[in-house]
């Protein structure tokens, strides 16, 4: 699964709880008009998004288990130089638990968060003193006979972590998708057209690269059309807030208006960028090209947050 980072701030988000939008579900079907959340559910679930930024960010939990993995303790001798990693992991795992204390009852996400919280518990508690053994050489005392005789729990917790965390990643876009139309709603009626464009060609990205989920998908006709009908919309929509941002700074009075919206430019470059190597993937059908449009739009997204 290609890890896509999610995009934070009312402003550019539509962060909003299931229940302010009228409905019990999925992302609804447009027939409830949607509904300013209340602060504390905005304020959760975009700490919730933070955390899960966190937990896949450089250094965060999927690559952290990526290099144990490379490690393959089971068939190594205690004459190796072996090094695994704690990652960031604590660090986000601490962004969770603060998520999780603020006020505000999100149902379901919240019922994903402290699943997730658990299981990351669980990894912490083990990698922790492993990644003690494996740094300090203590394997080469004992002859590697821990490190092997946990190597098989070590694996499984992360798994199970990295399972929670798809978990809640899920229930977390669920929540976000239920606000987007009463974001939008907001943005048009006070005029933001650059606010407005943005979200609505974030939006748009992030269903773009959400639609390779599996190596399959890469190389699935009826994915790429749907690919194709997003990036037409999409290229449509980036070409109409170059306008808008042209038209916005000219009538700019305050450099720091002029500064945001110069960050909404690159915004907008980047997801060029990104389309041109959706382009280069539908010929190549590679995972490669697939994981660098991923890394554009986490960029774009990047940008964007700290635009809020």
């Amino acid at each position: 699964m290609r890890r896509i980072k999610l995009r934070e701030g009312v402003a550019l988000a539509g962060l909003f709880m299931l229940g302010a939008c009228g409905g019990s579900g999925g992302g609804g079907n447009g027939s409830t008009a949607a509904v300013a959340p209340s602060p504390d559910a905005t304020a959760k679930v975009g700490a919730y998004t933070d955390a899960y930024n966190a937990l896949i960010d450089t250094f965060g939990l999927p690559r952290t288990a990526e290099d144990y993995q490379k490690e393959r303790i089971a068939s190594r001798s205690p004459s190796d130089d072996i090094s695994i990693s704690q990652g960031w992991i604590e660090t986000a795992h601490g962004k969770l638990k603060t998520a999780r204390a603020l006020p505000g009852a999100l149902g379901p996400l919240d019922t994903a968060a402290e699943a997730l919280d658990t299981a990351l518990q669980k990894l912490l508690a083990r990698l922790g003193p492993l990644y003690a053994y494996y740094n300090t050489r203590a394997y080469r005392q004992d002859a590697l006979k821990r490190g092997k005789a946990e190597d098989a729990a070590m694996t499984a917790e992360f798994a199970a972590a990295l399972k929670a965390m798809d978990t809640f990643n899920a229930a977390l876009v669920q929540q976000r998708r239920a606000g987007t139309d009463a974001e939008l709603a907001r943005l048009k009626a006070s005029g933001d057209t650059v606010g407005y464009n943005n979200k609505q060609a974030m939006q748009q990205a992030e269903d773009l690269v959400a639609l390779f989920d599996k190596p399959e998908d890469l190389k699935d006709p009826a994915v790429f059309a749907k690919g194709d009908v997003l990036v037409a919309a999409l290229e449509k929509l980036l070409a109409e807030q170059q306008k808008a941002i042209a038209d916005a700074k000219a009538k700019a009075k305050e450099p720091i208006e002029t500064s945001r919206l110069g960050v909404y430019g690159l915004v907008g470059d980047m997801l060029g960028t990104m389309i041109g190597q959706y382009r280069q993937l539908k010929q190549s059908h590679s995972g490669d090209d697939a994981q660098s449009m991923v890394d554009s739009y986490n960029r774009a997204v990047g940008m964007a947050n700290n635009n809020v």
